[in-house]
């Protein structure tokens, strides 16, 4: 009596793999006492009509034990899973393979109602899922202690899937418009890519790419478009074992290849070195293209007018100064210069010599104050220099002051 109440069993659900194990095996049959066999021996006449309806009671108490074991758990999504990863390894008497037909039957039938269920929002549905493992323990229980293992299939086949979906979005995102309005991810993985990788994949001689012949290099060429249509390139990569090898970038030939099979023909290291190489270039030189296509160059057009006679001969163009005369003349004439007579190592003011009095004395009073500053070397030269006041240990070596003088 206290055993039928349903108060206070919150807490007596048991775990996954004890409910698995209960599911795939059939319970224990309790021993008959010696006198029990006598008496039911004496009555066999009056059971005998009952039989089937005991049998019957028996498979009926299975399938409401196992109800009751599969209500109280609620995890049905990983019930099922571990129903459907285990029932195949179970030791069945069954050659046709009618039980394994009943099973996946009742496994697409629990699929759909779990959709209209969540997709519908009919909870009402929800009564019938625990009896997915009930139908189970009917067509696969046996004696023998089951070997239980965790379901991980569903798992790995959900990463796998988003693994995929990312490669697929990364390789679309920068697709040539031309080819991006006419794929989808549907239609990469089943028609184009298959086909794709064996045409990346041509036969090239490893050789310099300058001993290419003209059909060579036109297939190279092919090559690279290709490749950048559909944005692929190869990467350097590094093997656990310390071996480069070259991939693609996005890897999209997991996707359609199986690890199963043998692998298809492949491209050497140099060749996929090359290709990687003339991507990059050919980058580059697409951008720079676009750039300039984008900000062409200013063409100064300049005007000829007629000569005339009359035009006086100080009209004619100055020469245009360098650019290095022009910044070190605009920045000694910004610079508020304060001139200090020479002095001595005593005091005494020292006057200039023959060359410095030259200079000062010429023709032109602005030059003769910026040539002492910057330098003759500036005017008569194409080599300039200007002296920046610090220290520095980088290159040591010995000057006299006479050098300096």
């Amino acid at each position: 009596m206290v055993q039928s109440m349903s108060i206070g069993l919150k807490d007596q659900n048991k775990g996954l793999f004890s409910v698995w194990q209960e599911i795939f095996q059939l319970p224990r049959v309790k021993r008959k006492r010696v006198g029990q066999e006598l008496s039911l021996g004496l009555e066999e006449g009056h059971l005998q009509g009952a039989g089937d309806s005991v049998g019957g009671s028996v498979n009926a108490q299975r399938l409401q034990h196992i109800l009751h074991l599969a209500s109280s758990t609620g995890e049905y999504e990983k019930l099922t899973q571990g129903l459907y990863e285990n029932f195949l390894s179970m030791k069945l008497k069954d050659p046709s393979l009618q039980g394994v037909c009943r099973g996946l039957d009742w496994l697409g039938f629990t699929d759909m109602l779990s959709e209209t269920v969540f997709r519908g929002q009919n909870f009402s549905l929800l009564r019938y899922l625990p009896f997915l493992p009930a139908a189970f323990h009917m067509f696969f229980a046996a004696n023998n202690v089951p070997r239980i293992t965790y379901p991980n299939s569903q798992y790995e086949a959900q990463s796998r899937k988003q693994q995929t979906e990312n490669v697929l979005i990364a390789m679309l995102a920068e697709v040539h418009p031309s080819v991006r309005s006419r794929s989808c991810l549907h239609t990469l993985s089943l028609d184009i890519l298959s086909l794709l990788l064996d045409i990346i994949c041509p036969r090239l001689r490893p050789v310099n790419p300058q001993l290419y012949s003209t059909r060579e290099k036109q297939q190279l060429v092919e090559l690279i478009d290709t490749m950048l249509t559909y944005n692929l390139t190869y990467r350097q990569d590094r093997t656990p074992e310390g071996q480069y090898l070259y991939v693609l970038e996005p890897n999209v030939e997991g996707v359609v290849r199986f690890h199963t099979l043998p692998p298809r023909r492949q491209l050497t290291y140099q060749a996929k070195q090359m290709i990687a190489r003339e991507i990059e270039v050919e980058k580059l030189r697409r951008a720079e293209a676009m750039l300039q296509a984008r900000n062409p160059p200013q063409k100064q057009t300049k005007e000829m007018e007629p000569p005339k006679s009359a035009a006086p001969k100080s009209a004619a163009p100055k020469p245009e100064m360098r650019n290095h005369q022009q910044r070190l003349e605009n920045i000694v004439k910004q610079a508020a210069v304060e001139t200090r007579p020479e002095l001595d190592f005593f005091g005494r003011t020292v006057t200039t010599k023959g060359k410095m009095v030259s200079a000062t004395t010429s023709a032109d009073p602005a030059k003769a104050a910026v040539e002492p500053q910057i330098g003759k070397a500036v005017g008569s030269s194409d080599v300039w220099f200007r002296f920046n006041e610090g220290v520095s240990n980088a290159v040591r070596r010995n000057i006299y002051i006479k050098d300096l003088l």
